[in-house]
């Protein structure tokens, strides 16, 4: 009795074994679109675990799969240059993760099926400075401030990229401007206030004063004499 027990003990752990093994095989395959893969394979022969796709165009993935797919942490690199670093799942991007572009920009975003979220992110120059703000596909999209490397700084609504709508734009001297933005220019009803505290209301074009607004006094009530 207790050799038979053995026995079938024996053989369940050799095709637990078995399985294991199948799931962890590594070899480099070659597919039929010039893409080499290697690493961690399943049963079916799909990558799964840890492994290295180069692609045919150049371009490489090094990370966890499963069923063939990006799945967990991973590193997807360009031929052009740049690379996208963060978790994956079912081959798309998702949660934190950055992007590094080849000029030396980065982006640290929340990401969602393989884009940049209209989520609070983060965006830093190669030239100096940074946007921090709502994001759509690398790009300020929404509410954010954005500071330059001379100082200035912005913070307010922006539409793919640019200043638009409503914000506060503070010059490098000290001097603002609040008021009204369109693609990145002062347009509409705004308040310049020089470094000295000088206040100034007027109408925008492109950037320039169309027409200045007088303030209007305050309205006092009119005194009663007696009769």
């Amino acid at each position: 009795m207790k050799t038979t027990k053995l026995i079938v003990s024996l053989i369940l752990t050799t095709l637990l074994f078995s399985q294991f093994a199948a799931a962890q095989v590594s070899r480099p395959i070659k597919y039929k679109n010039g893409n080499v893969y290697n690493g961690n394979l399943d049963e079916a022969t799909r990558p799964s675990g840890y492994g290295t796709m180069q692609f045919a165009n150049g371009d490489r993935y090094d990370g966890e799969w499963q069923k063939g797919m990006y799945h967990g942490k991973g590193i997807y690199t360009y031929a052009t240059g740049g690379r996208c670093e963060g978790t994956w799942e079912k081959g798309k991007m998702v949660g934190k993760g950055f992007v590094y572009y080849p000029n030396g920009d980065v982006i640290e975003a929340e990401f969602t099926d393989g884009a940049s979220q209209t989520g609070n992110g983060k965006f830093t120059y190669a030239t100096g400075g940074y946007y921090e703000g709502d994001l759509v596909e690398g790009e300020p999209e929404g509410t954010g401030t954005r500071v330059w490397p001379n100082g200035a700084k912005y913070t307010g609504e922006w539409h793919q990229g640019k200043m638009n709508g409503t914000g506060e734009y503070v010059f490098e001297n000290g001097a603002r401007y609040s008021g009204q933005w369109v693609n990145g220019k002062q347009n509409g009803e705004g308040t310049y206030t020089d470094s000295r505290g000088n206040v100034t209301h007027a109408i925008y074009k492109d950037g320039k004063v169309e027409k200045k607004i007088e303030d209007q006094p305050e309205n006092k009530p009119e005194q009663k004499t007696e009769q």
